[in-house]
């Protein structure tokens, strides 16, 4: 059984989340709250008024879901924060629920899109400095050997000519894959 303290304040946030659903039920109809208060029939709108500002958790008559349901166009489970589609149609509420879902979907996809794209644009830096760096490589290597035409004789210099050579072929293959990637998304 649940305590008193906690029944009054389960009633307390029913109530007020009525009240707050009530008042944007009628201003999504564009009603001031005498014209809804008619409507709903109601003298003049001071207890209308308590009830959307839940001033009193007893103030919630028992047609006035029903009625309120009718009046704003709107269900019931709306008004007591039940669903978070004002519509009554269930139909409607779902597709507008399937709606949000692929919006959010798509905003998810986007947001991965553009990192893909940050992670893309990075890497394609990296590899414009690489082939710029290859490139000073290989022509530096080159002028040694002229400079230097003992360089062929040592030790390991065939193997750095040839790793240089590889790189830099390497190199210029990912710059061909890069073109070719920017040329068809163009």
């Amino acid at each position: 059984m649940q305590p008193a303290n906690d029944l009054f304040q389960e009633k307390s946030e029913i109530v007020k989340t009525f009240g707050q659903r009530m008042t944007m039920a009628r201003e999504m109809c564009g009603l001031s709250g005498l014209q809804a208060a008619e409507l709903l029939g109601y003298q003049n709108s001071s207890k209308l008024s308590k009830i959307e500002h839940a001033s009193d958790p007893e103030t919630i008559p028992a047609f006035l879901p029903y009625k309120a349901a009718i009046v704003y166009q709107v269900s019931m489970d709306y008004l007591f924060g039940l669903a978070s589609d004002w519509q009554r149609d269930p139909v409607t509420a779902q597709e507008q629920q399937i709606k949000r879902a692929l919006e959010e979907v798509t905003a998810d996809e986007n947001n991965a899109i553009r990192n893909l794209f940050d992670q893309l644009t990075i890497v394609e830096q990296a590899a414009e400095v690489a082939f710029n760096r290859f490139g000073e490589i290989k022509k530096i290597v080159n002028r040694f050997r002229e400079i230097n035409p003992e360089f062929d004789e040592l030790k390991l210099g065939a193997k750095l000519l040839r790793v240089v050579d590889e790189a830099s072929s390497e190199v210029a293959a990912v710059g061909r894959k890069l073109a070719a990637y920017h040329a068809s998304n163009q």
